[in-house]
């Protein structure tokens, strides 16, 4: 700004009479308006371009100044005749965060469903499965001893009929051997008879010797069947022996069984006595386990608490703190925001005082080019009437 004021005050100083205006009296005239006219516009072209270059550079020099960054402008930029505007830095004011809502609790967890507990062992299980297993082998052995009993039953009815078979059948054939013998005494009698030659007693041996040989028949029949019934009765009599033997057994396995029976169920009733006294004992001692673990489980409960009263209040502690200086942190910056909107302010007023001042030397500047032309003008006409 100052170096285009100094061209134009130093233009306007010249004298009218000084060399810029001056003709030259050694030449011709036309050589004399030429030369004048030749140094005149070499001279108004230099006065103007320093003019301008001045107005550019103390516009430069003032955007440099004012401008947080470097401005890339060409030399030879033309200077806006509108002033721009100011621009107005709107500083927010910066006001403390609000609080945030706290958080709504979590709702607790609903408890999970609780697995089915597992099945407990019976420290009995072995006692009565073998009470169970006795019982089973009691069962069979007396169904065992009742079909033995029957076996045993049908086997003796067997025997006794055929014993009576037997000896009814050996009656029979004494009884026929008893009759042949008779009849042959009293055909012996008759054949002694028959030596007299007597008809009656030939008739007499004749009717014997038939019936001597009837009881042949008759004892050679009973005799077979006497062999016959003695056969059924020793085969009834091994059958008998069988069921004997089959009933000794099926009764000593029902005693066994039964003695068993008693031994486990004696074993599971000791088991159980004794199971109940230890649980008794058992329960004693969880009694004062749980009582001892309910006390340490209050001393964990309240020092537990007394622990999330203690980080309550630290965290409210903190937080306060932190508020703190979250607010002077805020008013910190707020006085820096002004101060830098005020700064911005101040620049910018700066910048539209020095926009103005170069649009008047523009003008001075336009007002001299038109002074220059009107004179260049009159010295041609000046120059011409010589």
């Amino acid at each position: 700004m100052r170096l285009s004021h100094l061209a134009v005050a130093t233009l306007a100083s010249l004298p009218a009479g000084s060399l810029a205006f001056a003709p030259n009296a050694n030449g011709p005239a036309s050589t004399s308006r030429m030369s004048t006219q030749m140094f005149m516009a070499q001279e108004n072209n230099d006065i103007v371009s320093q003019a301008r270059n001045g107005v550019l550079s103390a516009f430069a020099a003032s955007m440099i100044f004012l401008s947080p960054g470097p401005i890339m402008e060409p030399a030879n930029a033309a200077v806006p005749t509108t002033p721009a505007k100011p621009e107005v830095v709107a500083v927010a004011e910066t006001k403390p965060a609000a609080k945030a809502a706290p958080a709504p609790a979590k709702a607790a967890p609903a408890p999970a469903k609780a697995a089915a507990p597992a099945p407990v062992a019976d420290p009995l299980a072995a006692e009565k499965k073998a009470v169970d297993a006795t019982k089973s082998a009691v069962v069979a052995a007396e169904k065992g001893l009742t079909n033995a009993k029957k076996a045993h039953a049908d086997a003796n009815t067997l025997y006794s009929k055929a014993n009576d078979n037997a000896a009814l059948s050996e009656k029979k054939a004494v009884t026929s051997k008893k009759a042949l013998i008779a009849a042959n005494d009293k055909l012996a009698d008759a054949k002694a008879k028959e030596s007299t030659g007597s008809l009656s007693a030939l008739k007499e041996v004749e009717n014997l010797a038939s019936k001597v040989g009837a009881a042949k028949d008759s004892l050679k029949k009973a005799e077979v069947e006497l062999k016959e019934t003695k056969a059924i009765k020793a085969d009834a009599a091994k059958k008998l022996g069988a069921a004997d033997t089959v009933l000794a057994n099926a009764e000593k396995a029902d005693v066994t069984a039964k003695a068993n029976n008693t031994k486990a169920t004696e074993k599971l009733a000791k088991a159980s006595t004794s199971l109940a006294k230890q649980q008794k004992k058992d329960a004693k001692k969880k009694a004062v386990a749980d009582k001892k673990a309910k006390v340490e489980q209050k001393k964990a409960d309240k020092a537990a608490k007394i622990a999330a009263e203690k980080k309550v209040a630290a965290e409210k502690k903190a937080k306060a703190e932190a508020d703190k200086k979250k607010a002077a942190a805020d008013k910190k910056a707020k006085e820096i925001a002004a101060k830098k909107a005020a700064d911005v302010a101040a620049k910018q007023k700066k910048l539209k005082e020095l926009q103005a001042a170069d649009k008047e030397a523009e003008s001075k500047a336009k007002s001299l080019e038109s002074e220059i032309a009107r004179q260049k003008k009159e010295l041609e006409k000046m120059t011409m009437t010589k």
